[in-house]
């Protein structure tokens, strides 16, 4: 019985590293497969249409004007929104409402709140959004 199962061990030990060495040998053929050509190929990028603007807009929950370095703060470090702010354009005087799906709507269509909704949580749906501008 002893032996049975030490032959049954090693020959479950064999199996398994002979499936092991299939599968790593698959994978690696894969990855060889996919990476050589894109190195070996030319590769084209083209420029963005130099028309369309270049928007990053960044939109925080629980924010205050005074958390940015750009804005005078000296109790928080945001030195890659500071650097933002130096090269792009800011807006100094927004208003907000104070739970945020009306804050994301105004965004969208640039309305006050009361303009926006069919019913609250409802958007007409012709309204213009901040997406249909830029398509």
């Amino acid at each position: 019985m002893s032996q049975f199962l030490a032959r049954t061990r090693i020959g479950c030990h064999r199996f398994i590293s002979r499936c092991l060495r299939h599968t790593l040998r698959t994978a690696s053929a894969l990855a060889l497969a996919v990476a050589v050509p894109q190195t070996i190929l030319p590769t084209t990028v083209e420029a963005a249409d130099a028309n369309r603007p270049n928007i990053v807009l960044i939109m925080a929950d629980d924010m205050g004007f005074e958390c940015v370095g750009a804005n005078g703060s000296e109790h928080y470090r945001t030195p890659e929104l500071d650097r933002l702010a130096t090269g792009g354009m800011r807006f100094a005087h927004a208003y907000s409402q104070p739970i945020c799906t009306p804050s994301r709507v105004q965004i969208m269509t640039g309305r006050y709140n009361f303009r926006n909704y069919v019913q609250f949580g409802y958007l007409h749906p012709e309204e213009i959004t901040f997406g249909n501008v830029l398509k």
